[in-house]
This record gives structure tokens, sequence and C-alpha cells, in this order.
């Protein structure tokens, strides 16, 4: 399999998965509910055996429901500001058609749904790593009208596959909440709608430069560790487990994208997503 250079670490993309990544990733989306394969899984595809442990540790607690109760509660417990809201008409005039919308709503969707519960799954499996897990039973509960997030995905762009202008958009989205070394697959999905990005731009740069986003940030990544601690000491236990430098680069990766693209799109998602026309 090749190892993709289009993503900021290095990373297996789904479409060139092949075998046993190519079989996670298929559950990995199904599980989840989701449409894509979030980049922290992908670049977890790349270490010897780490997908591999990652998901077989985690999988019984996606199957008990536990991983998605802790993650809806870690969502509904943000309080989310209402920017100023898009109308129809607006994006209309930008170009956007009503197809472009649902397509644009869903990939906010796909990504508020994941990146809340690869905040709860991978804080857990760090916990395990650092040596300090805890076993503690679960309180939160599963929202029913939970739904999966169905549609296809745009392509995910590359930068360099990007008009100039497009790729500075992005890169400049990608430092709203600094934590920059990693860039937010989601932008790349959206690149696909220029129009659209420079009105994200507009709407929440504006809310990061007055001090606004980093608590919320901070508050969701205390928060999602918190919780996760709660379920560390019922990952599974897979047979090989990662040791050495093996298991070093696996924690270190999974501390970056916690506390780093994962942490703060958990905020800016649903800044975004609440700006959008209603259905």
């Amino acid at each position: 399999m090749n190892i993709s250079s289009a993503d900021s670490v290095p990373s297996i993309r789904e479409a060139d998965a092949t075998g046993e990544v190519a079989a996670l990733y298929s559950d990995i989306r199904a599980t989840l509910g989701v449409p894509v394969v979030n980049l922290i899984w992908r670049h977890l595809a790349v270490f010897p055996g780490g997908l591999q442990w990652a998901w077989e540790s985690l999988k019984p607690l996606y199957g008990s429901g536990a991983i998605m109760a802790e993650a809806s509660a870690l969502r509904d417990g943000l309080e989310i500001p209402a920017l100023p809201g898009l109308t129809t008409s607006s994006l209309a005039a930008l170009g956007l058609g009503s197809s472009d919308v649902v397509r644009i709503s869903m990939i906010l969707s796909a990504y508020e749904r994941s990146n809340a519960m690869n905040m709860i799954a991978l804080a857990a499996l760090l916990a395990r790593l650092e040596g300090t897990e805890t076993q503690q039973d679960s309180t939160a509960r599963s929202s029913a009208s939970e739904a999966v997030v169905k549609g296809e995905m745009p392509p995910l762009l590359a930068l360099d596959e990007m008009e100039p202008h497009v790729r500075a958009l992005v890169e400049a989205l990608n430092a709203v909440g600094g934590r920059t070394e990693i860039l937010a697959s989601m932008y790349r999905h959206l690149a696909n709608w220029p129009p659209y990005l420079s009105v994200v731009s507009a709407l929440i740069t504006p809310f990061a430069a007055d001090g606004r986003l980093e608590p919320l940030i901070l508050g969701v990544i205390a928060e999602g560790r918190r919780r996760a601690a709660a379920l560390s000491g019922s990952l599974a236990e897979p047979e090989r487990q990662p040791s050495g430098e093996g298991g070093e680069a696996l924690r270190a990766a999974l501390a970056q994208f916690i506390d780093g693209p994962i942490g703060k799109m958990i905020a800016v998602v649903p800044l975004i997503k609440r700006a959008m026309p209603a259905a």
C-alpha cells in the first residue's frame, strides 16, 4: 500500500487501502456511522499493527454504545454560540445550489459525529498507554435521535491540487484555533466549494480573534479526556500490544491528535454547522 504524502502526517488513503487495512476502514465507517475514515485512523494504519491494535481494543466499547454515549454527552455539553446565520439565498448568490448545501451539511455532520467519538475512544487508548487508565461505569446515555450520516464524500483535495488562493484560504482556516501542525481534513473536503470556505472564514476568524474560541477548545479537551478515563479500564486487550519505540510513537500520535485537530474541530464544526440554513 502507498503511504500518502497529501496528508500532513503519513497515512494510508482510503482509496489506497487493501487487505486487512481496507477491511478495518470499512468496519470503522460502518461502526461510526459516517462515510469517511478520519485522518487519525489513516495515520494509525502506517504503524505496524497500530490500527489493528487500536480497533480491537476499542470495538467492544463501540458495540456496547459506551463511546457513542460519552461522545453525545460531550457534544451536548458544549455551549456553542450562534454566529450570524447563512440563508439559502445568500448561499445561492455564491453559486451554491440545494444539492451543494445538502452535501456540505453532510460533511459537517460527518465530522461533528466522528470527531467526538474519536476524542473519547482515542483518549481512552492514550490513558492505557500512559498507564493512567481507570475502571468506572459510564453514566452517559446515547441520544435515541442519533442518526448515521449517509452520503458520498467529495474528493479529499491535496494542497497542491488547489488554486493558490484556495490553498491560502484552507491554510488560514486551519490556523483558526492554532494547533496547525496537522491540517484538518474537513477543510480539504470543503475546498471543493471555495466560495463557501470564504464565508466560513468570515464567520469563525473574528470569533477566534477575540479570544472566545480557545477556552472552548481547552474545555473540549479536558472534558473529553475526563470522560474517556471512565472507559479506559474497559478496553479490550488484544494479544499483540504495542511496546518500546512502537508504543511511544503511538502514544505521541494519539496525544498530538487529541490535543490538536480533534479537540479543536469538536469546537469549530458546530460553530459552522449552526450557521447553516435550516434543512
